[in-house]
C-alpha cells in the first residue's frame, strides 16, 4: 500500500517539480545552519519556492538564527495537534521554514499505517507548494543525518580548513558511501582565507575519498571568513552581502535543474525509517 500511494503521486506528476537538498557536516561549528538559511534565500530570490526543514533534533538552531519562535513544529503535526499549514513559518517571499522539534525521530515509533499516512501528507504538501526542500541535518554521523542525506537528491557537505572538520567531513562521506551507498557529494568549504586554501581543503578530501571509497566528490567552492558575521548572528540577522556573493557562485555548480528520480525522496526516507 505504501508503494502504491507514493507511486500514485509520481503518476499524477506532482513530484516532478520538487527537489530535495540535505546540508550536512562531519562536526558542529562549521557554519552549516548559516549556509542552509542563505542557500534557501538565494534560491528563493531566484523565483523558486523553498522550504527549509530543521532536521537537527535537540539542537535546533534555524529558528534562533532567524529570530523566529515557532508556536508549533513537526512533532505537533505528527501527534495530530497541528496541521502542516500551522507548522510552516514564512521567512520572506518564497522562503518558508519548519522546525522539526523531535518530529523525525518520532516517526520511527509510529504504527505502520499512521507512518504511511503522515509521510503521504508530508509529500503531498511539500510537492504541491515548493520547488525545493532543504534539510539542515544534525552534525556528525547521526541516524537522522544518514537517513536524510542518503534520501536526498543533492547531498551538500560543509567543512572548514580545521583539520578536525576535514577529517570528520571525510568520515561522514565514507559512512554514507559505504553504508548507505551514496555515490555523489557536493563539498563546500567555509571560513577560508583564499580560493587557494579552499581548493587545498577540497583536494585533501577528494584524494582520500578516491583512494578509500567509491564516492565521487564535486567542488562547489569556498566561503570567505568574515568576522562581521559573528555580530550578525548575535543580532539574529544571518545575512551578509559577501556571503551571498560567495554562496551564489557556489550554487551555480549545483544541478538545480535536475528532475527527481525514482525512488522518490519520501520512498527512500520511509524505507530507512522502517529499518
Amino acid at each position: 500500500m505504501e508503494a502504491q500511494a507514493l507511486h500514485l503521486m509520481r503518476v499524477e506528476g506532482k513530484e516532478k517539480k520538487t527537489g530535495y537538498i540535505a546540508v550536512a557536516s562531519g562536526k558542529g561549528g562549521v557554519g552549516k545552519t548559516l549556509i542552509t538559511i542563505n542557500m534557501g534565500r538565494i534560491i528563493g530570490r531566484n523565483g523558486k519556492r523553498v522550504l527549509i526543514v530543521d532536521g537537527d533534533l535537540g539542537l535546533s538552531n534555524v529558528h534562533i538564527m532567524l529570530g523566529i519562535t515557532p508556536a508549533k513544529n513537526l512533532y505537533h503535526f505528527f501527534m495530530g495537534e497541528a496541521s502542516l499549514e500551522e507548522v510552516v513559518v514564512p521567512v520572506e517571499e518564497n522562503l518558508y521554514f519548519i522546525s522539526s522539534g523531535s518530529g523525525i525521530r518520532e516517526l520511527v515509533n509510529l504504527p505502520p499505517a499512521q507512518l504511511r499516512n503522515l509521510i503521504y501528507k508530508l509529500q503531498e504538501y511539500a510537492e504541491k507548494n515548493y520547488e525545493w526542500v532543504i534539510f539542515d541535518t544534525p552534525p556528525g554521523i547521526h541516524s537522522d543525518t544518514t537517513a536524510l542525506v542518503s534520501s536526498s537528491h543533492i547531498p551538500v557537505i560543509i567543512t572548514t580548513p580545521e583539520p578536525t572538520a576535514i577529517a570528520d567531513a571525510y568520515g561522514l562521506i565514507k559512512v554514507l558511501n559505504q553504508e548507505e551507498k551514496v555515490k555523489e557529494f557536493y563539498v563546500l568549504v567555509n571560513k577560508v582565507s583564499s580560493n587557494e586554501e579552499s581548493l587545498r581543503v577540497y583536494e585533501s578530501i577528494r584524494v582520500v575519498c578516491e583512494k578509500f571509497t567509491s564516492a565521487e566528490t564535486r567542488y562547489l567552492g569556498g566561503i570567505r571568513y568574515n568576522p562581521k558575521m559573528i555580530r550578525n548572528i548575535v543580532n539574529q540577522n544571518p545575512f551578509n552581502e559577501d556571503l551571498t556573493k560567495d554562496l551564489t557562485k557556489a550554487l551555480l555548480k549545483l544541478p538545480l535543474d535536475i528532475k527527481p528520480y525514482a525512488p522518490s525522496f519520501w520512498e527512500r526516507l520511509l524505507s530507512k525509517l522502517r529499518r
